[in-house]
């Protein structure tokens, strides 16, 4: 990030020796859902917690491919099923790639030859992009396994970013506790402030103090029960 923080920060690091009294306040609440949801217990869900970060990724990458094939049909002026019939496969196949499905690298490579590219013009994601999104499949993962009974939700880049923000100082917290409908305006607005600018647009949907503590409801449990599992070296930047 431009201003160099990371997800695992200072101010976002649980349990940290001699860390600020928020900070420890998350790492309490990190241990009563663990011990409450026996989640460190349970089988596999290391392996779990990183297929979802392998699965993320997996899915801009494809995303992305899958844009620059559709473009790519347009240059040359194609069809899908012109590409189809060139690759040996069904015409579904392809409507499947173009949408972001999965491609095989043994197709991926038959596609580049008969658009004569090279590997190099495929347009691989930011690393901060694919961070971005393994993060976000792995929370909806662990809201899900926290709370089993709610209906399944995702986590949109617009959340993510207040939330981002939201947690990286103990500003909010503080407020809230302070109950100043002041304050809480100020910091509300310094939050959607920076969250528009991480995001390069205007918020949609999250404007202000009520939106931001509906957002803490749904999500700030799995937020900060997930920050556990990231590595230590792992950042947004």
């Amino acid at each position: 990030m431009a201003n160099g923080m990371s997800l695992n920060s200072r101010s976002l690091r649980v349990g940290e020796p001699n860390g600020p009294i928020v900070d420890r306040a998350y790492d309490q609440v990190v241990g009563e859902f663990l011990s409450n949801h026996a989640l460190e217990q349970e089988e596999g869900f290391s392996s779990l917690i990183a297929k979802r970060f392998r699965e993320g990724p997996a899915r801009i990458c494809s995303r992305a491919i899958g844009d620059w094939i559709e473009r790519r049909l347009v240059d040359q002026g194609w069809t899908q099923q012109d590409l189809a019939d060139r690759v040996g496969v069904d015409r579904s196949a392809v409507a499947r790639w173009t949408a972001g499905g999965t491609i095989s690298l043994g197709h991926l490579v038959l596609v580049l030859i008969e658009f004569r590219a090279e590997l190099g013009e495929l347009p691989w994601p930011a690393r901060r992009e694919l961070a971005i999104e393994a993060y976000l499949a792995t929370v909806a993962f662990v809201r899900g396994k926290i709370e089993p009974n709610d209906p399944p939700r995702l986590l949109d880049r617009e959340q993510f970013w207040c939330l981002f923000h939201l947690f990286s100082e103990p500003d909010w917290e503080r407020a809230t506790r302070s109950n100043d409908p002041s304050l809480l305006r100020t910091e509300a607005s310094r939050i959607t402030k920076r969250a528009s600018a991480s995001l390069g647009k205007s918020l949609s949907r999250i404007n202000g103090v009520d939106e931001l503590r509906a957002l803490v409801k749904d999500w700030a449990a799995a937020w900060v029960v997930c920050l556990k599992f990231l590595p230590n070296d792992w950042s947004i930047r």
